[in-house]
Order: C-alpha cells, then sequence, then structure tokens
C-alpha cells in the first residue's frame, strides 16, 4: 500500500474477501486530515501504516457499522458526529478528536495533535464498551497499587537498591523508570504532561510533549484527558484486532507473574491444552464468536468478556469491558 491516495479504491477491491458481511453504500474514504498524515508517516513509520491499512479501521466506515444489526454489529454509539461517519477511522480521527481535553495535545502540521489516544476518544464509537471498562477493576489498577501502601512496600522492596552499611540493610527507593518497566507497566503509569522537547527528525526539528510514564499501554493508565485505561492493553495499537484480544496469549503479558498466575493455570489445564493444540484452526476473527463453530474450548475471552452465541445463532453471553462482571461469584 504504497499509494495510500489510492488506498479508497484499492480497498474496495479487498472488500469481498476481508469484509464480506460488511454493508456498503459508498466507497470507502480517508479524510483529508488523515490523507495528510500518510504523506509523510507511510515513509516514516511504515510498520504502524501497513498495520492500520489492514485493520477494521482502514476497511470500513462508522456509517457502513451502524448499519449492521444484533450480534453483528461492532459500534455501540447510536450516534456518531457527521465528519467522522462516512471516512475511515484513520490517524487524525484518533489523534485529534477532543483536543479541549487532552493535555498533550500539541501543534503539528497545522493540526491539533495528541500522541495518547484514550478510552474516552474510543467511545466516540464505543461508548458502551468505554463506560464498561470504566467500571471494570483493571481500569483502576494504578490507583489499586499505587494507593496501597502495603503493595507499595512490596514493589520497593523488589525494584530498589539494596544497600548493606553498618551491619544494617536498607533500600534506597526506586526510580520512576525502574517502576514504570516493571510493575507499572501492567498497571499503568501516571502521564503527566511536563512541558515541550525539541527532536531532531527526517523532516528537522520539531517540538513535542514531554510527557512523564510514556509511553505506556498498562491497564489502568491515568491518560492526560483525565480518563482511565487503555484500549491498546488488549487490542494492541495500530490494527486494534478483536483477533488479538480473544488470545490467552494477549492476557498473558501480565497475568503471569506468582502473584497473578492464572495464565500459566490456564496454559496447563484440559482448556489451555486443547488451545495450544488446535487454535491454529480457529476463527478468531468471527463476529459473533460461535460455540463449537469458531472454537472448541474456552479461552480467557470467551469466559470473562466475548459475545458468544450457539449455532443456532441464540445469544450465550453479551459482549462486556467490564471483566469483573463475569467472574464466578
Amino acid at each position: 500500500m504504497k499509494n495510500w491516495k489510492r488506498l479508497s479504491s484499492s480497498v474496495f477491491l479487498f472488500i469481498p474477501f476481508l469484509c464480506c458481511t460488511c454493508i456498503f453504500s459508498q466507497e470507502i474514504k480517508i479524510s483529508d486530515e488523515t490523507q495528510t498524515c500518510l504523506d509523510c508517516h507511510t515513509g516514516l513509520h511504515p510498520g504502524i501504516v501497513e498495520e492500520w491499512g489492514k485493520s477494521s479501521h482502514a476497511l470500513t466506515s462508522p456509517s457502513a457499522a451502524l448499519k449492521k444489526q444484533g450480534v453483528d454489529k461492532l459500534v455501540s454509539s447510536e450516534k456518531i458526529p457527521e465528519t467522522l461517519l462516512n471516512n475511515t477511522v484513520g490517524c487524525a480521527e484518533c489523534h485529534t478528536i477532543n483536543p479541549e481535553t487532552h493535555k498533550d495535545s500539541f501543534d503539528h502540521a497545522d493540526f491539533s495533535v495528541h500522541p495518547v489516544v484514550t478510552p474516552k476518544d474510543c467511545s466516540v464509537c464505543h461508548s458502551t464498551e468505554a463506560m464498561q471498562y470504566e467500571k471494570n477493576i483493571m481500569s483502576h489498577a494504578y490507583g489499586n497499587l499505587m494507593n496501597n501502601p502495603v503493595y507499595r512496600d512490596l514493589a520497593s522492596s523488589i525494584n530498589g537498591i539494596q544497600t548493606f552499611d553498618k551491619m544494617s540493610l536498607s533500600i534506597e527507593p526506586p526510580d520512576d523508570l525502574t517502576n514504570a518497566d516493571s510493575c507499572l507497566s501492567c498497571h499503568g503509569t501516571m502521564l503527566k504532561v511536563s512541558g515541550t522537547k525539541t527532536r531532531e527528525t527526517d523532516l528537522g526539528e520539531m517540538d513535542f510533549p514531554a510527557i512523564e510514564g510514556w509511553p505506556n499501554q498498562g491497564v489502568g493508565r491515568i491518560n492526560p484527558d483525565g480518563s482511565k485505561g487503555s484500549c491498546a492493553s488488549c487490542h494492541g495499537r495500530h490494527a486494534f484486532s478483536i483477533e488479538t484480544a480473544r488470545k490467552p496469549d494477549t492476557c498473558s503479558r501480565c497475568h503471569k507473574g506468582p502473584d497473578v498466575p492464572a495464565y500459566p493455570v490456564y496454559k496447563v489445564s484440559k482448556h489451555g491444552n486443547i488451545y495450544s493444540s488446535k487454535e491454529k484452526s480457529w476463527d478468531f476473527k468471527a463476529v459473533p464468536w460461535t460455540i463449537g463453530k469458531d472454537f472448541s474450548a474456552p479461552t480467557c475471552a470467551t469466559c470473562h468478556a466475548s459475545l458468544l452465541t450457539d449455532t443456532e445463532g441464540n445469544v450465550v453471553a453479551e459482549r462486556s469491558h467490564q471483566m469483573n462482571d463475569r467472574l464466578y461469584k
């Protein structure tokens, strides 16, 4: 996809293969703002651009997504701003939305751009999921750790520098980067804009916001717009793939330590054994996700998040991003 100005036509040719159930009233178009981004970033960040180009965001429009019905529908917002309806969800649609709430917004190529895309931004199309995630225990992961003195002492004892002097053992508190690279890589950091810094780029010197705690995709990240969490924790940038979120390997990033051993327990279970043996034949992209047809054993998402139907189309479990709502009680 080297000529992004042709994407609206080239994408349309691939639609029967990649998204045969989509409803289109017109060819998908890239907004002028996103095209401006792509003109530079295709050369500067080809991997990111190619990943986005294969995503559902690049291959459909909000107006087409709104036309889907029932279990096939992936957007939960009933109304989406008219300016966003008929274009792909691209760079500008995510990185320039809600600029007034983003303390990380900065002037870039005549746009007000923010590097950090948050659940509040995603809520423009996925309002129900964002609301559910706010109630999720994971969205409070930063505060649950940093406001708990027992956990903070434990983290300091592991991350701090131990010294032995005059028959006494002492621990120097860990620095912020050490904490961000360990506990807070999963729990999330607090992103604070501390000013701007100048960088030398392929296009010359540019000013960017200096953000403490960034980059970070932690589940309880405190964002510059005041929201909590990161959709990219499970869905990954810039594809934001439902397939990625459904695989237990994604959950393993955080749920594998001795204090949260869910993933290693799952891997040695019969369910995990079946997943390891059969997952290459499963369909992780299907919407809805049909038990027995698309997969034959539970993954983390099966029990805690995904919309599930039986082979007759009956809904077995509704989709939820409030994972603690589907815990055993």
